[in-house]
């Protein structure tokens, strides 16, 4: 597809979104707004604790592809130069991402194309694992609508076929000549070598590493409760369909036109708190302007943790220490992993 269409798409999608949400959040502002809406920070250490878990576990599961790919620099340093590149994400096209990550890892002795393709196979790995935990939410939101009395009991049976046929393809995106046939497609575009079938991570490392991912959807939807908590109580229950809800956001995030998928992210935890408000009882308009700040706490819940763990990376990554190892290093011989 053109990648001006792709651009059209996305900024039609963020407008849609940034129009709806600013239509309801008006009209429940214009219900309740001279309300005062109070903050409990208290429950902010969670989501912060939260974030965190999240962060690392998808460090840990990068470090691990690398691993599998025969390199063995230390592994310490190298989660710290992931959590510093992570700040990277904020620049449209993830590139800073990746180059601030190649050249950390690099002080440590990772090569510069393992450091490249064990994060694209991170980005494609955690996509298909968000994609299975966001299956959860929408089950839980065709559930509620059904309770609504807007679709029928017939209707909402209906998604489980959707989720069986979801789940297969992304069975299928994990077989080794499928998922390296669109990783291969992706390095021919960045003018990078193929990976040859000789050095493709065989099918059990791949579910592996999806299946590594699903404690960073816990993580987040753990988040998204802390965040919620601040505003008004919610039951500790809520965690699970939170985490489908967040593995959600970050799939369809992509479809932002904003860095680190502003707004569309945003939007849906924000719709996702208010359909648990409003499944206890609390009034709609209510509700929407709950999970407007709810969604914003997270917002910055989240990038405070971003800066922090960058920052602390950044100071592990760097100085004399790191390039006198990076001589002190070598690196295993890349075979394939089992």
């Amino acid at each position: 597809m053109n990648k001006w269409v792709v651009l059209a798409i996305k900024i039609l999608v963020m407008v849609v979104v940034v129009a709806v949400i600013a239509w309801k959040v008006r009209g429940a502002w214009a219900e309740v707004g001279a309300g005062h809406v109070a903050i409990d920070w208290r429950w902010g250490g969670i989501a912060v604790v939260g974030f965190c878990g999240s962060m690392l576990t998808s460090g840990m599961v990068w470090r691990w592809l690398a691993w599998k790919m025969g390199d063995r620099s230390p592994t310490v340093p190298l989660i710290g130069a992931y959590t510093y590149s992570q700040m990277g994400k904020y620049f449209p096209g993830k590139v800073a991402l990746v180059l601030m990550r190649i050249e950390r890892t690099g002080r440590f002795g990772m090569r510069a194309s393992v450091c490249t393709l064990s994060t694209l196979l991170e980005n494609a790995l955690y996509m298909i694992s968000g994609s299975a935990v966001g299956m959860v939410a929408i089950l839980r939101v065709t559930a509620e609508m059904e309770r609504e009395g807007k679709i029928t009991a017939a209707q909402q049976m209906l998604v489980w076929p959707v989720v069986v046929v979801v789940m297969g393809v992304l069975a299928a995106a994990c077989w080794p000549p499928v998922f390296y046939g669109l990783v291969n497609r992706v390095m021919r575009k960045m003018k990078k070598p193929e990976v040859p079938s000789s050095r493709q991570l065989k099918v059990g490392s791949l579910a592996m590493a999806v299946v590594g991912f699903v404690p960073c959807w816990l993580f987040g939807g753990t988040a998204l409760w802390a965040a919620a908590r601040c505003v008004h109580e919610v039951e500790v229950g809520a965690i699970v369909w939170f985490a489908g809800a967040y593995a959600l956001s970050v799939v369809l995030g992509m479809a932002s036109f904003l860095p680190g998928g502003l707004v569309v992210r945003d939007g849906i935890l924000g719709a996702a708190v208010t359909m648990q408000l409003v499944a206890m009882g609390v009034g709609h308009n209510e509700a929407v302007l709950l999970g407007a700040v709810a969604a914003g706490l997270q917002r910055v819940f989240q990038i405070l943790v971003e800066v922090l763990l960058g920052l602390s990376g950044m100071g592990l990554t760097g100085g004399k220490g790191a390039r006198a190892s990076s001589e002190a290093v070598s690196n295993g011989g890349g075979g394939a992993g089992g």
